[in-house]
């Protein structure tokens, strides 16, 4: 009963770690550049809910500790929330009412500005990841397996393709192949497509086509993914590199724009049919999976030390994966999300006027749809695999 206990604090304890850090970044990434555009803050929150503990600064921001420790959220003057900007009647009344503050309002700014400290959230979560895997790198520099094909399953595409044990990957469909997880990461999102790989076997140049597969396959934390894959794994061969401090962010760089490109590639194939959805997930997913890899760290440690740092370790690098996808996220073109407001100013930049606010309902509901849409697959995906793992 005891590890079943513990087991749930430290799930709790990991999501909600890795939650905030992730939004409160998103949400500081919007406060500062407001600030940098002038624009007055009236309260940034750590969580939400009812109030533990709040200080005003000397601009007048209220600093706020909230009773529920899931991120946070900034408030700037004049802000109505996600779901509308104000049309042209409702802005003249909003001048009239605040008088001088007017300029210190965030709907008032050119929309340049209005349009920078939106993509500043996003931006925040991108930094913070390329942060992370940077500092990892210069600390602990990195060891991975080689690109080089192990064992061949029967039947499989690979076989089909003629890859024989030993190959060296070289690159697939014209992008440089540095490890093995390389050849999962630009596969797992093309089921079905032939796809070439560059092989060097033996030190001569070929070219093998081979199609992805959806295949259920064990995710290494007692459950299963449907992923694509070809049909091989890798060698066993390990390469170690260390970094000096330059190189290690532009590790950090090449590791979140490969994410990046990756799941854009992955969400545009879902949206055109040519990819599953199983891939996608909501809350549940976060929670388990921080759990997962929380329990996973402490269980497999040798002493308490080793267990304190490790699960550090561990939890940071799940914020940075955490911190791109959410970043992405709120970059869709969807009303009630960053990039919805980023649609609205590119209309209000060409029209020379804000949307009317019969447009913005009518895009607030579509958008509200689209979102709910998304979590409901999402939630599915994550039923679906805590089914699989408590069966």
């Amino acid at each position: 009963m005891f590890d079943i206990i513990f087991s749930g604090l430290l799930t709790a304890f990991s999501f909600v770690a890795v939650i905030s850090i992730v939004v409160v970044i998103h949400e500081l990434g919007h406060y500062y550049a407001g600030r940098m555009c002038g624009v007055h803050a009236e309260v940034f929150s750590f969580g939400f809910g009812p109030t533990l503990f709040a200080v005003k600064d000397k601009s007048g921001t209220i600093w706020r500790i909230a009773g529920l420790p899931l991120g946070g959220y900034v408030r700037f003057m004049g802000d109505a929330g996600a779901a509308s900007e104000p049309d042209n009647a409702k802005l003249a009344e909003m001048r009239a009412n605040l008088g001088a503050d007017a300029e210190r309002c965030y709907h008032f700014k050119p929309v340049w500005q209005r349009a920078f400290i939106v993509v500043a959230g996003p931006l925040a979560n991108f930094i913070l990841a390329i942060a992370i895997f940077s500092i990892v790198a210069g600390t602990f520099g990195e060891r991975a397996y080689s690109p080089i094909v192990g064992a061949i399953t029967e039947n499989s595409p690979a076989e089909e393709a003629g890859f024989e044990p030993g190959d060296r990957v070289l690159a697939i469909a014209g992008t440089e192949i540095e490890r093995f997880s390389d050849i999962r990461m630009n596969l797992m999102w093309r089921p079905g497509e032939a796809v070439t790989f560059d092989v060097d076997r033996d030190g001569r140049q070929l070219q093998l086509v081979a199609a992805p597969e959806l295949r259920r396959l064990p995710d290494g934390f007692n459950g299963y993914r449907e992923v694509a894959v070809v049909g091989f794994g890798p060698s066993g061969e390990t390469f170690q590199r260390s970094y000096n401090p330059i190189e290690a962010v532009g590790v950090g760089y090449i590791r979140v724009s490969s994410i990046v490109v990756t799941t854009s590639q992955y969400v545009w194939r879902i949206v055109t049919g040519r990819a599953p959805a199983n891939m996608l997930n909501g809350p549940l997913g976060i929670i388990t999976v921080s759990g997962q890899i929380a329990n996973g760290t402490v269980d497999n440690a040798e002493s308490a030390g080793e267990a304190v740092g490790g699960l550090a370790l561990n939890l940071i690098q799940l914020a940075g994966f955490f911190s791109i996808g959410l970043g992405l996220v709120n970059l869709l073109p969807i009303p009630i999300l960053d990039g919805g407001h980023l649609v609205y100013y590119a209309y209000e930049a060409v029209a020379g006027r804000p949307l009317s606010e019969k447009a913005q309902a009518i895009g607030f509901k579509v958008g509200l749809a689209l979102v709910l849409g998304m979590m409901l697959v999402a939630t599915w995906n994550d039923l679906v695999y805590l089914g699989g793992l408590l069966s």
